[in-house]
C-alpha cells in the first residue's frame, strides 16, 4: 500500500536516485563518494600510513586479507568515537562511506537495501516510528525474535496453498537462525553447510556446531550446504590461499555430507573448472546434487547435466529481471532438470520490494514465458525436481 511505501521509505529500505541508506535524507552524490577503494587493497599494497591505521584497529594481515570485520557494527559516524573516526580517516574512511556500510546506497535510479545492520537503537526515531508501523518490535527488528512465522506464511506465502519450503544455516551467524525457523513450523525445512565466502572460518568449533544443528533438526534436515567455491570478489578471489582454503573446506564438508547420505546444495560462482575438479573427485556420480542459483557458464552447467544425472540447476527469481544471462540459461536448460528458487532475500524479482518464497508462482510464470510452455506444465515439472532432490 501506499502508507507501507512510505514507512520502507522512511527506513532507507526503498529509495531513489542519489539518496543513501542512513535515515538522512539530505545526503545524496555520485557513486564514488560512496566507495571506500582502500578496503579492496591487499595488506602489502597498503601505504605506511594506511597500515599504522589498520594496526591500530587490530588488523594483521592474515586478518586484513582474509576481510574480517573488525569493526563496529550498527554505529552511526558521530557515536564511533574520536580516535576511530581519525585512523578510519586515515584509512579512506567518510560519513558517507561509512554510512554505506551500515546498509547501501543507490546512486542511479530506485535501490532497495535489503542488509539493513542497525540495531533498534541506532534509528532515527522516525525510523522507529516507521519499523513499528510495519510490525517490528526491537525484538523482532534486533533478530532476536523471530516474526510469527504462520502469520508470515498466512500473509505473504500464499496461506493455505503453502506447502513447504527450505531455509538455510550457511555460516555461524545463521545457523541458529536457521533452526529455529525449521523447528517451528511443520512445512518449514532447512539445509545446513559452510558458505564458500566463509571458508576463512570454518574449524573444528564451526563443524561441531553444524552437526549440532544437522542433529537437532532430524528429519527436517533435508540437504547439505550450501557450500562450494565462490571466486568473484574483485580482489580476495583471486588470492590463492583464499582459492585454497576454500577447496579445502569444500572437500571437507564433501567428506562429511555424503557418507550421511545428503543430497548437496553446491554454491559456484567464478569458479567452474575447480568446482567440477572436485565433485568429479569427490562425489559419486549419481548423488543427487542442486546447484543453487546457478551463474555459470552454459559449458559448465551440462558438463554437471551430463556427468552426474541427478544434478538439477538452480535458477533464481533475477531470471525476472532485464538478465539476458539468466534468462538464456533458462531457455537452454531442461525442464526436467530445473530448480526454481528465491534465494531470498538477497535476490531481487521484477517489481518486489524484496523477494520471498511466495513468489514462486511468479518465477514459474517467467519460465514458462521463456520456455513458451504451458505455467502447470513448469508447475509440475518443478514440483517433481524438488521430491526428486529433497523428497519432500
Amino acid at each position: 500500500s501506499g502508507e507501507e511505501l512510505r514507512c520502507w521509505r522512511a527506513l532507507g529500505w526503498v529509495k531513489g536516485p542519489g539518496e543513501v541508506f542512513n535515515g538522512d535524507d539530505d545526503a545524496a552524490g555520485s557513486a564514488d563518494e560512496f566507495v571506500n577503494p582502500t578496503w579492496e587493497k591487499l595488506w602489502n599494497e597498503l601505504t605506511p600510513q594506511e597500515t599504522e591505521a589498520a594496526v591500530g584497529l587490530g588488523y594483521d594481515e592474515a586478518a586484513w586479507n582474509k576481510n574480517v570485520w573488525l569493526l563496529p557494527r550498527s554505529t552511526s559516524w558521530q557515536d564511533l568515537g574520536d580516535e576511530l573516526r581519525r585512523r578510519l580517516t586515515m584509512l579512506g574512511e567518510s560519513p558517507k562511506t561509512w554510512a554505506k556500510w551500515n546498509g547501501g546506497v543507490s546512486v542511479t535510479g530506485v535501490a532497495v537495501d535489503l542488509n539493513d545492520l542497525r540495531s533498534w537503537h541506532a534509528l532515527y526515531p522516525r525510523e522507529q516510528e516507521a519499523a513499528a508501523c510495519l510490525g517490528f518490535t526491537p525484538a523482532t527488528w534486533n533478530n532476536e525474535e523471530c516474526a510469527d512465522i504462520a502469520d508470515c506464511i498466512s500473509n505473504m506465502f500464499g496461506g493455505t496453498d503453502f506447502e513447504g519450503c527450505i531455509t538455510q544455516g550457511c555460516d555461524a551467524e545463521s545457523l541458529d537462525g536457521a533452526k529455529r525457523l525449521a523447528l517451528c513450523h511443520p512445512k518449514v525445512f532447512v539445509s545446513f553447510g559452510c558458505h564458500p565466502k566463509a571458508a576463512w572460518s570454518y574449524d573444528d568449533a564451526l563443524e561441531q556446531k553444524l552437526m549440532q544443528c544437522i542433529k537437532a533438526c532430524g528429519s527436517k534436515m533435508l540437504a547439505w550446504g550450501e557450500f562450494g567455491l565462490d571466486y568473484s570478489h574483485p580482489h580476495f578471489g583471486r588470492v590463492a590461499g583464499n582459492r585454497r582454503r576454500q577447496r579445502e573446506v569444500f572437500a571437507r564438508q564433501l567428506d562429511l555430507a555424503i557418507p550421511l547420505g545428503y543430497p548437496l546444495v553446491v554454491h559456484s560462482r567464478a569458479a567452474d573448472r575447480d568446482t567440477l575438479r572436485v565433485l568429479r573427485r569427490k562425489v559419486p556420480r549419481d548423488w543427487k546434487m542442486h546447484i543453487h542459483s546457478f551463474r555459470g557458464s552454459i559449458q559448465f552447467m551440462e558438463a554437471m547435466i551430463e556427468e552426474f544425472p541427478n544434478a538439477y540447476i538452480g535458477l533464481p527469481g533475477i531470471v525476472t529481471m532485464a538478465d539476458p544471462d539468466a534468462q538464456e540459461l533458462c531457455r537452454r536448460c531442461p525442464l526436467e532438470k530445473l530448480l526454481l528458487e528465491t534465494d531470498s532475500p538477497y535476490l531481487p524479482l521484477m517489481g518486489h520490494t524484496y523477494s520471498h518464497p511466495g513468489l514462486i508462482p511468479e518465477v514459474i510464470r517467467k519460465v514458462a514465458e521463456l520456455k513458451a510452455v504451458p505455467e502447470r506444465e513448469v508447475a509440475a515439472m518443478m514440483r517433481r525436481n524438488v521430491r526428486a532432490v529433497y523428497g519432500i
